[in-house]
């Protein structure tokens, strides 16, 4: 039986679909715009609609309007001088964006009136947009606030942590508030409910418009002034992080050594540096000192601070970037370290937002940014150089390492400068370059040709000079659209690699220039795994494709034809390809490793932590559309840490290893094995039809450690302390089912520690 709420919704679709029947007729309530789909909104359908405004966006000129509890976005681009409460007509079409809005042609104020009365939302409304473009009010405690430059009116931009999540929103007209009202304070606060939205637009968190401060109400003040705390030092941040629960709120002291002001920034002390992400958009300098209030976490075992607020202690001790070598960096101790290096410059991208340098140091790449929106947007440099391809320079700035991949294992990288001054030259590009040396051979030819056209002329009458002139001039215009085309295709195949392309659609490339530069020859590659035998047919001309290495990957091969010019250098030619279908192989083969590092538990060769999250995210999205279940078991490996203490870590990795195949042969086919940590496993079971299913995995997972692992000579008798959580009897989140699955495998183990099941004891060598 329909509620008289339900029954009114499929009244308003039914009078929608006969408007759009009858050619669009007008919409004259909020909630008939709202349940368009974006494809009716795209049509335009005419707007007539009387609402109150809940809060106006003066940076944008845009506004919200609210009717009987249903709100609506309206992107005017005016600015009219109304305020929260007022009632206004509004004349316009509906658009399509994340849900339906108003794009209107007349804004019109009527009267001065009262804000409507706001939802107490929940944190699962907000983040399911239910009450998108609605008045709300929400409870929590802020953990930052940023007073911003927005104009007209500077805003205070805050993050808020509620029972279940993480609100983002901006206090428009702030007033009188300040940063330090907030940060620490439990508040209640009405706004307008919104998302923030991602370059798909589709929600990355919740967002509130909240109108001015009087929508603020402080419920308790701070306890303490977090800058009054006593700074710690950046090794001991560690001390105040709780795995599971809330942080403790630390305070850091040093100098910034990079700053992107509103996102993130990196401080260093005492040789010590640690990242920070920070919503504070105070112009700052690098080498200035700040001090730093925010909350630790740990991605990917490094330690950061996130949800900061940075300020600046008004001294200047500016850093010096420490001189490293390729070897040292890869190795990751200088994350987030200020260091110089030295490499040649192989190719740069340049664009409105970043310039982005790819270097060679030591017979590897690495890559040197520098950012648009971050740090040098405070202080412009007063001549920007630029290095060539090919130039030795030395660059310095903070090392960015890329997440993902074992602490013992070499890291990829990104340097971040500061400004330009960060890139200084070194040595030129050296003058013979392969461009170079076909102008001067052009140029050469050219004389050559025109004193053969003289001498000629001397002993031909007038009109034969001319048609001899006239020959020659058109060979030389076609010589040059040839070489022109040549250098074409050549920018295209680099524009390949540089790009999406795949490596068969880039040899494809490769072998039309080298073809076309051959007047139409055959030509084709013998690479490695692919066929690869010696050319004896007559006349084919080959030549090595070398890896950088130097180690030889294959051939490009070409049978010219009789009638290629004998101007035409067959070798060069062909040298030319190899040369573009090595460094193609090589970049391929660079991004196919990372990729594969970035996703790979090194040490184990089974799933990281990377792939288990993103799996359990899909599984959580899946189960949630389809009403499936599915499963999630935590394994502990029991007194790991022993066995490495009696036999050595090698022996420890081995039986890492051991453990990981034998768990994985207890799994099933669409099942996933993920190593999390040192002796943290996580087991994901993507179907299941009752819960007994996955107990019996974990009984076999439990029970893989009754036979003892001989791993050379010791024979160890491991086992394990396993916790199982089901979707959704013991959770509905990601953090609820590792809760529950942690929570019950720590309860095995106490269990296990109190029955003295396991000891070191157990462990004997031959």
């Amino acid at each position: 039986m329909l509620t008289w709420k339900r029954a009114y919704v499929v009244v308003l679709l039914a009078m929608c679909q006969v408007m759009l029947a009858q050619g669009h007729a007008v919409l004259r309530h909020v909630r008939e715009v709202t349940i368009l789909t974006n494809a009716e909104a795209s049509a335009g359908i005419p707007v007539d609609i009387t609402a109150t405004v809940t809060a106006v966006q003066p940076q944008d000129a845009n506004l919200f309007l609210e009717e009987d509890g249903v709100g609506v976005y309206v992107d005017f681009g005016k600015v009219i001088g109304l305020k929260a409460g007022d009632v206004v007509h509004v004349v316009g079409k509906t658009a399509p964006s994340f849900h339906p809005q108003i794009e209107p042609t007349e804004v019109t104020f009527l009267s001065h009136g009262k804000l409507p009365r706001p939802v107490l939302a929940k944190e699962e409304d907000l983040i399911e947009a239910k009450l998108d473009s609605t008045l709300v009010t929400v409870s929590g405690h802020i953990l930052s606030a940023t007073l911003d430059d927005e104009k007209p009116i500077p805003g205070l931009r805050f993050q808020m942590q509620i029972a279940d999540g993480i609100v983002e929103g901006v206090v428009i007209d702030s007033g009188s508030l300040q940063e330090d009202d907030l940060i620490d304070a439990d508040v209640t606060i009405t706004g307008v409910a919104g998302g923030a939205f991602d370059s798909k637009l589709q929600m990355a968190g919740i967002w509130l418009d909240v109108q001015d401060q009087t929508l603020v109400h402080i419920d308790k003040k701070p306890a303490s002034n977090p800058w009054a705390q006593p700074s710690v030092p950046i090794d001991q941040v560690i001390y105040a992080y709780r795995h599971g629960s809330e942080s403790h709120r630390v305070r850091v002291a040093g100098v910034m050594t990079y700053y992107e002001p509103g996102t993130v920034a990196v401080v260093e002390a005492n040789g010590l540096s640690i990242l920070i992400g920070t919503g504070t958009t105070t112009p700052l300098l690098p080498g200035t000192m700040v001090e730093v209030t925010g909350f630790p976490e740990v991605t990917d075992d490094s330690m950061w601070l996130n949800h900061a607020q940075l300020r600046s202690m008004a001294k200047v001790a500016p850093i010096a970037a420490k001189p490293v070598t390729f070897e040292e960096v890869s190795q990751g101790k200088d994350a987030y370290g200020l260091i110089s290096m030295e490499g040649t410059v192989v190719a740069e991208v340049r664009d409105a937002r970043v310039d982005l340098f790819v270097l060679e140091s030591e017979g590897r790449l690495f890559a040197a940014t520098l950012r648009h929106l971050g740090t040098d947007t405070a202080q412009k440099p007063s001549t920007v150089w630029v290095p060539k391809v090919g130039s030795r320079v030395r660059v310095s700035g903070v090392c960015f390492v890329d997440v993902g991949n074992h602490w013992r294992d070499r890291l990829w990288f990104t340097l971040r400068m500061r400004d330009f001054s960060d890139l200084v030259l070194v040595a030129p590009p050296p003058f013979w370059s392969l461009q170079r040396l076909m102008v001067i051979v052009t140029v050469l030819l050219v004389a050559v040709l025109f004193a053969v056209a003289w001498v000629w002329a001397l002993r031909r009458r007038v009109r034969q000079q001319t048609v001899v002139l006239a020959r020659k001039s058109k060979e030389e215009a076609q010589r040059e659209r040839r070489m022109t085309a040549a250098e074409k295709q050549r920018s295209r195949v680099l524009e390949m690699i540089s790009g999406t392309a795949t490596l068969a659609e880039i040899k494809t490339a490769i072998l039309e220039m080298v073809s076309a530069r051959l007047a139409g020859a055959d030509c084709w590659f013998e690479l490695l795994g692919e066929g690869h035998g010696e050319a004896r047919e007559e006349g084919v001309v080959a030549v090595p494709v070398l890896a950088r290495d130097g180690m030889v990957q294959g051939r490009l091969l070409a049978k010219p034809t009789k009638f290629l010019s004998s101007e035409v250098d067959v070798p060069a030619t062909l040298n030319v390809g190899a040369r573009l279908a090595s460094l193609a192989m090589d970049t391929r083969r660079l991004l196919e490793d990372l990729r594969r590092q970035s996703e790979t538990d090194l040490l184990t060769g089974i799933a990281n932590r990377f792939v288990m999250e993103r799996e359990l995210e899909a599984m959580l999205l899946k189960a949630n559309h389809q009403g499936t279940t599915f499963g999630l078991i935590y394994v502990d490996l029991d007194y790991f840490k022993q066995v490495n203490d009696q036999y050595g870590h090698r022996t420890g990795d081995l039986y890492l290893q051991a453990v990981s195949q034998r768990m994985k042969a207890q799994l099933r086919g669409g099942d996933l094995l993920a190593r999390i940590g040192g002796d943290e496993f996580v087991a994901l079971t993507p179907v299941l039809h009752v819960r007994e299913d996955a107990e019996e995995i974990a009984h076999r997972l439990k029970h893989c450690f009754d036979e003892p692992f001989e791993i050379e000579g010791a024979v160890i008798r491991g086992s394990a302390s396993v916790g199982l959580a089901v979707y959704p009897e013991d959770g509905s989140s990601k953090e609820a089912l590792q809760r529950a699955a942690d929570t019950a495998m720590y309860a095995g183990k106490q269990e296990r520690r109190s029955a003295r099941v396991y000891s070191i004891r157990d462990v004997g060598r031959r």
